[in-house]
Formats: C-alpha cells, sequence, structure tokens
C-alpha cells in the first residue's frame, strides 16, 4: 500500500526542545493537519453536530533524532477500518529512511453527544476504494 498523502516539512524551532532535539509531542502535532485534512477529504466536517474522529489508541516508535532545520517527509495511510473506527499511519522520512512511525486508532463519534457511531458510508466508502483501507 502506498501512502495517502506525503508532505514535506522542515523542522521548526518551536517544535525543539532545549536539547535541539525535536520534542517527543511535536510529531504528533506535526501529523493533525493531515489528519484534519484527510477527514475533510472524505466530505467530513468538524462542526459541533457532525460525526468527528477522536484520537483513541497511540502506538509510537521513535527511531532516531531530529533537529531544528531538517527537511523531512511526514507520509500517512489508513490501513484499515472497523464498523466505527479507522486506523491511521504515519510515518517521519528523512533523506528516505524512517526516523518515527506511529499508528492512531480513530474512533468516530457524534460531537453532539459524544456517543461512537458507525463510520459514515461515503467516508467507508472512500477509505477503501481510494485509499485502499481494508475492512476487518
Amino acid at each position: 500500500m502506498s501512502w495517502a498523502a506525503v508532505k514535506p516539512h522542515r523542522v521548526r524551532w518551536a517544535e525543539c526542545d532545549l536539547h535541539g532535539h525535536v520534542n517527543h509531542t511535536a510529531y504528533l502535532v506535526m501529523f493533525e493537519d493531515m489528519r484534519v485534512a484527510h477527514w475533510e477529504s472524505l466530505g467530513q466536517s468538524f462542526r459541533p453536530n457532525s460525526v468527528g474522529p477522536v484520537v483513541a489508541q497511540l502506538t509510537v516508535k521513535y527511531l532516531a533524532p531530529l533537529a531544528f532545520g531538517d527537511e523531512i517527509e511526514l507520509c500517512m495511510k489508513v490501513p484499515g477500518l472497523r464498523r466505527t473506527s479507522f486506523t491511521h499511519e504515519y510515518v517521519v522520512l528523512k533523506d528516505g529512511q524512517r526516523v518515527f512511525e506511529c499508528q492512531a486508532v480513530l474512533v468516530c463519534v457524534d460531537n453532539g453527544t459524544g456517543q461512537r457511531i458507525p463510520i459514515p458510508p461515503e467516508a467507508r466508502a472512500l477509505m477503501i476504494e481510494r485509499d485502499g483501507a481494508a475492512a476487518e
């Protein structure tokens, strides 16, 4: 499966800690824009009474440090989905090498009630047909 999205990124000073390394939480923030853009590309929104994805679980591996000014690529794909949840896989590449890996489980909820609900049919179809997600 190829990446559904790839975005070039230059490490910002604000993403670094006192030692000049990218802070461990900054990696997760880097992928927030991609997660939001992906949901919107499925015809969905983040309005108060809409269906929204909530991050339920993160599994993270830090493979090598990054520093201010590093030129990297942020990669995302959707390997699988279930009835109410789907998975995003995130990878950071520097010079073609993986320096960070993360798997996020996202659960669909009704933003008005907070209740777990099925993935909207149109979003489900696009994740399977366009993004190559495998239905479990």
